[in-house]
């Protein structure tokens, strides 16, 4: 006898992901052809002699096959013995026995497996004998869903230093460094320090979508307009939630100028002073052709200066530095001459395109005074007694004011005795000459006449007065005065006098 019984089984799993895992990767399928799936066909059959005697053992074999393509997993057979038979003998051992329920669990069965178990049973009544088997298993089969990951990476090109006012591009390189493809990516810009000319850096830029090992570039030109570190920020984004970062920094130069004048603080009218004007870069650029402009005031007459061009219309010196590098001091040296009493004041600016002006004053008190120079002489240095001696006082205005009061007189000495004229009054051994007046650079001599009346050394006193003068200027002439008894008979003949009383 023969019984066979045919169980078909069929299990589907399929890999799920957390939504936590979903929203740090992309998943993209392959492009191939989806997969059949496989399953198990699992196949039961009986075989046992076809009669025996009663009180005789009667061998059951149960055959348990795998006729699928894919595994059968967790089989279990269960054969149910019937009561008027007893149970001798099993191989193997059974799993379990519950009743007259016989339980082998076999395990996996791969595909074409066969397991075989054998029952032995036997008959105590002459009731035929039916020994059912059933069996369990799972199956599974799998589809794979290729997982994958796109990666932003974000690569800032950028010079390292430039001028302020100057544009400058910033390169930004976007990679997609994973294997999976991203989507809507967006580049946001952020200016962390410094200052730009406009708002470039304030807009979301849209990327797209990048292919895993696709780059693409975008560029932001910017003009600086401080000087300093210019640093920015980006940042890459998806709605997917890919995020990447990069920032670049740019060290802004700047040219300066400086300038500074040096000259006479104080100057007498009619003098040639020197000045110098100073230029310097304080900057840590180089500036360009540099326009240096020196506006002469009224009161002063430029009498020299090298390397210059001087417009007589603006009566401004002018300058033309080519190049300045950091720290260069340039010296500009020049004459002037004072004409004008009073403060004179030179006003410098020094010019560069994109570079603040820089400007400098220097101021000259020049001062207007009369200066006088006095000399007194006499005509003979020894004189005997009652002779006239000739006294001559010359006064010269050596300074640039005028001397509108002039005042001269004559202190006489006991020993000598004023000759009146009608040039100057004598009163009391003293000889007072009229007020006069004095221009710059003029000169006046006057002259007066004594009487020796007393054998010795005299001294005339010249007192000199007036002007801006605080007090009178002193100065002495002397001469000598001896008598005719004091000369050997000898010298006293005509023509024999000595050279020394001539």
């Amino acid at each position: 006898m023969r019984t066979t019984a045919w169980l078909l089984g069929l299990s589907l799993l399929v890999s799920l992901f957390t939504p936590a895992a979903q929203a740090q990767t992309r998943r993209v399928t392959d492009a191939s052809p989806p997969a059949v799936a496989a399953f198990p066909i699992v196949r039961v059959t009986v075989e046992n002699p076809r009669e025996i005697n009663i009180g005789k053992p009667a061998s059951f074999t149960v055959s348990v096959s795998n006729a699928g393509k894919a595994m059968a997993h967790d089989v279990v057979v269960d054969t149910n013995v019937p009561t008027h038979a007893e149970l001798s003998g099993t191989t193997p051992k059974p799993s379990e026995i519950q009743g007259s329920t016989v339980r082998f669990r076999i395990g996996d069965l791969a595909p074409g497996a066969t397991r075989k178990l054998t029952l032995v049973a036997i008959p105590r009544t002459i009731a035929p004998i039916k020994l059912g088997a059933t069996t369990t298993f799972s199956s599974a089969t799998q589809s794979t869903l290729i997982v994958r990951q796109p990666m932003l990476k974000l690569l800032a090109q950028v010079a390292p230093r430039v001028e302020i006012g100057t544009e400058v591009d910033m390169v930004l390189r976007v990679v997609n460094t994973g294997d999976g493809r991203a989507d809507d990516v967006v580049v946001t810009p952020q200016l962390v320090e410094g200052e730009v000319q406009g708002t470039p850096l304030r807009q979301p830029v849209k990327i797209g979508s990048l292919k895993p090992g696709e780059s693409k570039e975008v560029q932001f030109s910017v003009i600086p307009t401080r000087r300093g570190k210019l640093a920015t920020s980006f940042k890459g984004t998806n709605a997917d939630g890919l995020e990447a970062s990069a920032e670049s920094t740019i060290q802004v130069l700047q040219a300066g100028l400086a300038v500074s004048a040096v000259g006479p603080v104080v100057q007498p009218i009619a003098r040639e002073g020197n000045y110098e004007i100073q230029v310097t870069n304080p900057g840590d650029a180089s500036t360009g052709s540099t326009l240096v402009v020196v506006k002469i005031p009224a009161g002063m007459e430029v009498t020299a200066a090298a390397e210059h061009s001087y417009d007589k219309s603006t009566r401004s010196l002018r300058w033309r530095i080519t190049k300045l590098r950091p720290s260069d001091v340039v010296k500009l040296p020049f004459k002037a001459e004072t004409t004008v009493a009073g403060d004179q004041t030179l006003k410098v600016v020094a010019q560069c395109e994109r570079i603040d002006d820089a400007t400098a004053t220097h101021t000259t008190s020049v001062i207007s005074r009369s200066n006088l120079i006095v000399t007194v002489v006499n005509d003979q240095e020894l004189a005997a007694i009652e002779d006239q001696v000739s006294f001559k006082v010359s006064v010269v205005n050596a300074g640039s004011k005028p001397v509108d009061d002039l005042r001269v007189n004559v202190a006489m000495p006991s020993g000598l005795l004023a000759v009146p004229s009608a040039d100057y009054q004598v009163e009391e051994g003293r000889i007072s000459f009229p007020v006069h007046k004095l221009a710059s650079g003029e000169k006046v001599t006057l002259g007066f006449r004594a009487v020796g009346k007393r054998v010795g050394e005299h001294f005339v006193q010249v007192q000199v007065g007036g002007g801006a003068l605080s007090r009178q200027l002193t100065f002495d002439s002397s001469t000598y005065c001896y008598s005719n008894d004091e000369v050997p008979v000898s010298a006293k003949q005509p023509g024999s006098l000595p050279n020394s009383i001539k």
